[in-house]
């Protein structure tokens, strides 16, 4: 069988030191860029398809403008923007650029996993919604929309779990053992600033385990009770 060939990846950041969460990329051939203008003259020399990762603290529209200036006829750039905090207005021009992705560092633990599904050709949406960093009690129950997911029909809930991010979209959760799976339907139950419960449908998108060996999960909205 033959080997796949490696995808070129241009890394431009303040920082050449590579995350951990991109070190753990397979396939690729890394080339550092010292500065933004470095990049934009390595650009212009540039045929066929390369892809650009830009991480920064803060990700301006000004920046991405300028960034998608610097392609030519002979080049096919992607760029994959990692940031602490994004201007709101960037999420309007991923819109009309499907060549951008934007992600944020508090998704560390999916960073991997989307960029080399973006490297292999599959579609990957931005995040769009600002995710706050939280500390809060949840409780996990089977969902009224799942016949036997996760925990089957009589079982109602799953332990206690810690919320640990949020946005109006999803949540970031951390639990211990318990069976969840990608796509399981639960119902997630928490206290909102007034201390009233709230009870939102959801379905799990991604599972994966923090360094301490808990399992975290990213949660998305369906509708909420």
């Amino acid at each position: 069988m033959r080997n796949e060939p490696l995808k070129d990846l241009i890394y431009l950041s303040s920082s050449q030191i590579l995350p951990l969460y991109l070190q753990k990329l397979r396939g690729v051939r890394w080339y550092r860029s010292q500065s933004a203008s470095e990049l934009k003259e390595v650009l212009k020399s540039q045929q066929g398809e390369i892809y650009v990762i830009v991480r920064s603290d803060y990700l301006s529209l000004r920046a991405v403008q300028a960034f998608l200036s610097w392609g030519h006829a002979k080049v096919k750039a992607s760029f994959i923007f990692i940031a602490q905090s994004i201007e709101n207005s960037v999420h309007q021009v991923v819109l009309n650029h499907p060549q951008i992705l934007v992600l944020r560092e508090s998704e560390r633990e999916r960073i991997e996993e989307l960029i080399t599904q973006r490297l292999s050709g599959k579609s990957v949406r931005s995040r769009k919604q600002e995710r706050m960093a939280v500390l809060s009690q949840v409780m996990l129950k089977k969902s009224v929309m799942a016949e036997n997911s996760p925990t089957g029909a009589w079982v109602q809930f799953l332990r206690e779990g810690v919320m640990v991010d949020f946005s109006s979209g999803g949540a970031q959760i951390t639990l211990g053992d318990e069976p969840v799976q990608r796509k399981d339907f639960i119902s997630l139950m928490y206290k909102n600033q007034h201390g009233t419960w709230v009870s939102v449908e959801s379905q799990v998108r991604w599972v994966t385990q923090s360094p301490e060996g808990k399992r975290v999960i990213g949660v998305q909205f369906l509708a909420v009770s």
